[in-house]
């Protein structure tokens, strides 16, 4: 349930953070970064504890996290910097709020 809201939100975080014409590609590639990373990822879990060394399997995943987040901050300020070319921004769409009638 968790995964797939976090996949979600990732997919719509970086369509918001592209531009129109480079949209497509930047989702198809978050997704295929993502899936390469799936595939490959459950091997050290399963590794560690074969070996004997099952307390490095937390530092092995934080270790991940830990440079996700660094990536992800580098990314943003990045992006902080760089203008936003004119006549690309996106307005956010929402929904119309309706008043309840007593």
């Amino acid at each position: 349930m968790f995964l797939n809201s976090a996949q979600t939100t990732i997919y719509a975080t970086v369509s918001l953070r592209s531009t129109p014409d480079n949209r497509a590609t930047a989702v198809g590639r978050t997704s295929g970064m993502g899936r390469f990373s799936a595939v490959p990822g459950p091997w050290p879990g399963g590794q560690l504890p074969a070996a004997g060394d099952g307390d490095w399997g937390f530092t092995a995943f934080a270790l991940a996290g830990v440079s996700s987040m660094v990536f992800i901050g580098i990314a943003a300020l990045r992006s902080a910097r760089r203008p936003e070319p004119s006549g690309t921004g996106q307005k956010l769409v929402t929904a119309p709020r309706f008043r309840a009638v007593p």
